[in-house]
């Protein structure tokens, strides 16, 4: 046991994420063995930084005879943690957010979080459904059973759509004015009649010249 105690340590406490670092604490425990009530307690205390402690500045001093493990994290719960009501409001608005650049899969565990284990109803339901794109809303399954299906099937669809985008945006810059090959100009003068090959096709920006050529404007070209 002494062993175990030494060997562990726990990471700082999260005030944003209590019963997930909770969750994790409780892992650690029994990984290790440890089931010591006062064990469990004081690696709590320890994973403590100063402002969290002087916020629960009382409870530490006076920690009850028993059971001091679970005092001290209903106490950091109820300090840190977010009430039914919260969770409730913070989920009814994220009904009006986009799905933004997350993907649904990262929205969804963020409500399942928000939920804290209770089971999703029709409105949790709805609240997912409203933050993911108008098209991909349209092509899920209607049979809403199994919620980790419809996430899974909304990533995928997502994921694709991105793809679509990313692919859309290649095409494009490949088929950029800037990027179509340069042809040289043809001369738009209608007397070409007599000229070389190079003063038909260049006009007076022709650097090349085969004789016999009546083209007379262009006394740096190169004669052949």
């Amino acid at each position: 046991m002494a062993e175990n105690a030494v060997s562990l340590k726990l990471p700082t406490f999260w005030t944003s994420q209590p019963e997930i670092w909770f969750t994790q604490a409780e892992a650690q425990f029994h990984v290790r063995g440890i089931t010591a009530d006062t064990t469990k307690y004081y690696y709590v205390v320890a994973a403590l930084d100063q402002p969290t402690a002087g916020r629960l500045l009382d409870a530490l001093q006076s920690p009850p005879d028993e059971n001091k493990y679970e005092y001290i994290k209903q106490q950091l719960l109820r300090t840190f943690g977010l009430s039914r009501r919260h969770r409730e409001a913070k989920l009814l608005d994220m009904a009006n957010l986009s799905l933004g650049d997350r993907k649904p899969c990262a929205i969804f565990s963020d409500m399942r979080l928000l939920a804290s284990g209770h089971n999703t109803c029709m409105l949790f339901e709805e609240v997912f459904l409203r933050q993911l794109l108008d098209d991909i809303r349209m092509q899920l399954a209607q049979d809403f059973s199994d919620l980790n299906v419809v996430a899974e099937r909304a990533n995928a669809l997502w994921l694709a759509k991105s793809q679509r985008i990313d692919l859309d945006g290649i095409h494009k810059v490949a088929k950029s004015p800037r990027n179509i090959p340069h042809t040289a100009p043809t001369s738009s003068n209608p007397n070409t009649q007599g000229w070389c090959f190079y003063h038909t096709r260049f006009g007076n920006k022709a650097k090349k010249c085969n004789s016999p050529c009546a083209f007379l404007g262009n006394a740096s070209a190169t004669r052949q």
